[in-house]
């Protein structure tokens, strides 16, 4: 009955969200207990989403990768412990700091490196790299970066951190980072379609990227860059997620055959670093830690550039599921919430629409002044269908700035400092977008409110940095 409820929530939810492509799956003792799919490929083609669609997991890769280190950490070939410079010799920082560096730094976002932001992040997508040596030339290319805290002193999530591990397992391996994966990781968890390199997806079953600009759309700008492949680029389809949570949940085996030991799971899932939170309460190697409604579970989820997924194993049930959607909204959250539910015995609910939506439509129609009348009138109203929150305006933001949309993702922002004038995260991006119209006056006078909020945050001081040094 909770299944057939989380089918009819499903469907409500993507409808009310206006979500192009969903693709979930639920397994238990082994078993695929609950799969549904809907929607689109693509709003342009019109093509249906089915079993065979392939996603791209974004973040949900870098379990995935976690696991191809430790397998190597299996074999003999790489000592969690051993700083990363043991392996990559041409890995150097500008900060000596950096020798200190492990292996188990870098699976527990603790390594202390900088994360890549929005302008560096879109000019990696448009400036693609498909050879096999781009992974090198990326770790060569981090010889400027600094340190944001000395390694294994705290948590700070890193997408360029786990880059590293792509050219550190093609150099330890002697494979290219895709044909390790592929034949010591996907295969032996029965996952034959799937592959981090774009040219193997079959362009016809491809879950392409929907973003708001501000109308719903396929967004121009595919996110893939060969050196990007630890951190992003894993696709896949239902039924090969499903299998990986089969074998997790068996320790590390999937009809019969290892993928990993039973106690490299565990290790994988004890907790390194302090997150905070409930869900993502602490990390792991690779995998969040925390709890649903009382019931231990790992995770990881996925977002960004037009696409959304969340992973979730509840061990303790012998429970997983698999997530994936084709547009950037926190509409996840309302499909994890619905599918975490019913797995705890719950009734799934449809829950409320982020104020994102409205806003986009507004600017559609109206430009920034219909949008200001929006915001004004949801910010008033005291109904449950929306909800204001403080993120949902970046992300809308974030996808404005992809495609050049500056003006809009400036007027975007400047909603959300209205509705929220002490969210730090506003200042930051919004920083970065004047930085990225080359108005360095106007990034700093930001930086300095954001500091004014929090003198001692490191990421803007990082920021304010290199705009003093450029």
């Amino acid at each position: 009955m909770l299944y057939n409820q989380l089918t009819t929530t499903l469907q409500e939810i993507v409808a009310r969200w206006q979500v192009p492509g969903l693709s979930v799956g639920i397994v238990q003792d082994g078993e695929i207990i609950f799969s549904h799919v809907m929607g689109v490929q693509s709003l342009f083609t019109k093509t249906p989403v089915s079993a065979a669609t392939r996603f791209c997991v974004a973040s949900i890769a870098k379990i995935f990768v976690a696991s191809a280190v430790m397998r190597l950490v299996e074999d003999g070939c790489i000592d969690l412990d051993a700083p990363i410079c043991e392996y990559l010799h041409y890995f150097t920082l500008n900060d000596e700091r950096y020798t200190r560096i492990t292996v188990c730094h870098i699976l527990s976002h603790t390594s202390g490196l900088p994360d890549l932001d929005e302008f560096e992040y879109n000019a990696l997508w448009e400036n693609p790299e498909f050879d096999e040596a781009a992974s090198e030339r990326y770790v060569r290319g981090l010889k400027g970066l600094e340190l944001r805290t000395s390694p294994g002193e705290e948590f700070h999530y890193s997408n360029l951190a786990f880059n590293v591990l792509g050219d550190l397992i093609t150099k330890v391996s002697g494979s290219n980072f895709e044909s390790y994966l592929q034949t010591r990781v996907l295969a032996p968890a029965g996952m034959p379609d799937s592959t981090f390199l774009l040219s193997e997806v079959p362009s016809d079953l491809l879950a392409v990227p929907h973003i708001h600009i501000p109308e719903k759309a396929v967004s121009p700008i595919y996110p893939y860059h060969r050196a990007d492949a630890p951190s992003s680029t894993l696709h896949s389809t239902l039924g090969d997620m499903c299998h990986w949570a089969i074998m997790c949940l068996d320790g590390g085996r999937f009809r019969g055959e290892a993928v990993l030991q039973p106690d490299t799971i565990e290790r994988m899932w004890t907790p390194v670093a302090r997150r905070g939170g409930i869900l993502y309460a602490d990390m792991g190697l690779g995998w969040n830690l925390g709890t649903y409604r009382g019931q231990k579970a790992v995770s990881h989820g996925g977002m960004g550039a037009g696409l959304t997924d969340f992973f979730v194993l509840l061990p303790e049930k012998k429970l997983g599921a698999i997530m994936m959607c084709n547009e950037e909204s926190y509409a996840i959250a309302r499909v994890r919430e619905a599918v975490l539910d019913v797995m705890v015995g719950m009734e799934p609910r449809v829950g409320s629409v982020s104020w994102m939506l409205p806003i986009s439509q507004a600017l559609l129609k109206g430009g920034r002044e219909a949008a200001c009348a929006c915001s004004a009138q949801l910010r008033a109203s005291e109904s449950k269908d929306y909800e204001v929150d403080e993120e949902s305006l970046l992300m809308l933001a974030m996808q404005l700035e992809m495609v050049g949309r500056l003006e809009l993702a400036i007027d975007v922002l400047g909603l959300n400092i209205q509705a929220f004038p002490e969210f730090f995260d506003t200042y930051i991006l919004l920083a970065n977008v004047y930085r990225q119209m080359g108005s360095i006056d106007l990034a700093e006078g930001t930086l300095q409110k954001a500091l004014a909020l929090d003198a001692g945050n490191l990421e803007a001081l990082a920021l304010l940095k290199k705009l003093v040094n450029n």
